[in-house]
């Protein structure tokens, strides 16, 4: 197997990933996570489908492929990083009622044994 022909089917991979993870149920990232996923699906299919060398010759579908995957993975990093301390200061600041319901529950349960 030569690397051209692992590059492509690992792409083949990651755009089937990225398609189920546009169209499934299970996956709730959002609109905007569905967008990325969609972009990551497409920009993958584009280097597939191309005649050219992937390594040598490098195309606009090939740089929305890695920007898009850069963007899937800030996006989970900061969604498993911080979103939950900024949730819980956008909710302090702007004094919302359903947030400050969830916050005072969630800090009313005791731990368990």
């Amino acid at each position: 197997m030569t690397l051209e022909t692992l590059s492509t089917t690992f792409i083949a991979i990651i755009s089937a990933w990225a398609v189920w993870c546009a169209l499934s149920s299970k996956v709730r990232d959002g609109v905007l996570g569905k967008l990325i996923y969609a972009v990551i699906a497409i920009a993958g299919y584009a280097i597939v489908t191309r005649t050219e060398s992937l390594f040598f010759t490098p195309s606009v579908a090939g740089v929305t492929f890695h920007g898009g995957l850069a963007m899937a993975g800030l996006r989970h990093f900061f969604m498993v990083t911080w979103w939950q301390q900024v949730k819980q200061w956008l909710c302090r600041k702007m004094n919302c009622e359903h947030c400050m319901h969830q916050l005072r529950r969630s800090t009313d349960r005791e731990p368990r044994p």
